[in-house]
């Protein structure tokens, strides 16, 4: 596991210098190894996989599409071979004791959510999950890390593509296809700024 600390440089505006001397960027190059962009090379790659594991959430997200364009850009190899996945941790644990034993299971999302809390009935317990961070040792091995039960999706050269889009639209520099992205996609109310009157 690489824990990434900083910020992670937006690829696609930089340089290759200047995404060079990015600490995060330059620690995944050395520990994927390989090499980097016309250099790089899949026979000198140390791992199988390459799981990016991220909060589920927006920062989470915008972390992911950062990595996906470094990766689609200068270890495109990577993804051709089906080398990179995402790890979907979920957003609530569901519990509920029954006798002895404890019940456990988890949801990805809201329906999920009020599928599994309708089979079990009452007296369920419910933890949401806002980030990583917030599970202990055991509930992030079970849920993202073991391989028996994690759920993982392998990204295609198309989703990788689709990121890089998504990066150039929303952080390029040109406005018109920001604008549009954002008029199309966010949904802006008061409702989202609590105590905020314009």
């Amino acid at each position: 596991m690489l824990p990434l600390r900083g910020k992670v440089i937006n690829t696609e505006k930089a340089k290759l210098g200047d995404i060079l001397k990015n600490e995060e960027i330059n620690t995944i190059i050395h520990a994927i190894g390989g090499g980097v962009g016309a250099d790089f090379s899949l026979d000198d790659v140390n791992y199988d996989k390459v799981i990016i594991m991220t909060d589920a959430d927006t920062d989470g997200a915008h972390i992911q599409v950062l990595l996906l364009t470094f990766f689609y850009r200068y270890m495109r190899p990577l993804i051709e071979a089906g080398k990179v996945y995402i790890a979907l941790p979920p957003l609530y644990k569901i519990s509920k004791k029954s006798g002895k034993n404890e019940i456990v299971e988890y949801a990805w999302t809201d329906e999920q959510l009020k599928e599994i809390t309708k089979k079990m009935g009452r007296g369920y317990t419910i933890q949401r999950y806002k980030g990583l961070g917030e599970m202990n040792a055991d509930q992030l091995w079970e849920t993202t890390m073991n391989p028996q039960t994690r759920t993982l999706i392998r990204v295609r050269i198309e989703d990788a593509a689709r990121a890089e889009r998504r990066v150039t639209t929303l952080m390029g520099d040109k406005v018109e296809p920001r604008r549009k992205w954002i008029e199309t996609h966010v949904a802006f109310g008061l409702e989202e700024e609590p105590g905020w009157i314009g």
